[in-house]
């Protein structure tokens, strides 16, 4: 179980694999299992893939606090310090697409390019987003089923949807390991402040996120609430491009591995393959 020393803590990784480095990062309550059996052997092919817990998570070291995004990016800089990998193409799912960006704003010689899977940033958070989402009626439907009601006014609050949600089935596709899960989930809520911290602007503002330059692909699902803001962030970021999946949701990398990994492989090819190493112009 490879570990490095990084911002203070002990953080768990994994590599396979050869060529321009790639840096995969999960979101809230995941770890790097999320990528490790099937999204990480189809880029390792072609490119050296780093998969990481984020601190609180899988096997690295749990803090009390330190979970905004601002937070996690420092983590992320301080381990390709650690691991001698100047610059790589971040790919980053939910919150981990988060801190992808974040990294970017904060340490722009860091990023080659930023893979975007469904990101969302509290500086857009709203209640509106769910409310204009029109598979929120599904999405109650599918909720209910497996035994858990949503009041109107906690769509947008990850620590109560995580709470209701422990003991309740996990979806089908997902990985194995539901009570593992749980009781990591439990762990990260009853002893740091990750959920509460992830929310917060931590500074990623609409004008910090127009400063991002590298080449971005951000990909989102057709029924996720967060297609809502796809174009108001293409509208930030001049080098932005946007996916849209047919027929999948927020949870699609997840669920939809194979699926994911061709909504953005031919993306990094074409960084590769146009006079660069590992993102620098050559």
């Amino acid at each position: 179980m490879p570990k490095v020393l990084a911002n203070g803590i002990q953080i768990h990784y994994q590599q396979e694999g050869e060529g321009p480095d790639v840096v995969l990062i999960h979101g809230i309550s995941g770890d790097l299992s999320n990528w490790y059996l099937n999204v990480m052997p189809a880029l390792a092919k072609e490119f050296r893939v780093t998969v990481y817990d984020l601190r609180g998570h899988g096997d690295s070291d749990v803090t009390p606090s330190g979970y905004t995004s601002a937070h996690m990016a420092t983590d992320l800089d301080r381990l390709l310090d650690s691991l001698g990998i100047e610059r790589a193409h971040l790919v980053g799912g939910s919150f981990g697409a988060t801190v992808a960006l974040h990294c970017a704003v904060l340490y722009p010689g860091r990023a080659a390019s930023l893979v975007l899977a469904e990101p969302w940033f509290s500086a857009l958070r709203s209640s509106a987003i769910f409310e204009n989402w029109r598979h929120l009626e599904a999405a109650k439907a599918a909720l209910g089923e497996r035994g858990l009601t949503v009041p109107e006014d906690k769509w947008d609050d990850l620590e109560y949807i995580a709470r209701e949600g422990l003991g309740t089935p996990i979806r089908t596709g997902l990985r194995r390991g539901t009570e593992r899960n749980s009781r990591r989930m439990q762990r990260l809520l009853d002893s740091t402040s990750a959920l509460k911290e992830a929310l917060e602007v931590a500074d990623l503002t609409m004008e910090r996120i127009a400063e991002i330059r590298q080449p971005t692909l951000a990909v989102y699902g057709e029924t996720s609430p967060f297609l809502q803001i796809a174009w108001q962030l293409q509208e930030k970021i001049q080098s932005c491009r946007i996916v849209v999946l047919k027929d999948v949701g927020h949870m699609f990398p997840l669920l939809k591995p194979e699926l994911f990994v061709a909504s953005f492989i031919e993306f990094l090819r074409q960084l590769a393959g146009s006079g660069t190493s590992n993102g620098v112009a050559t």
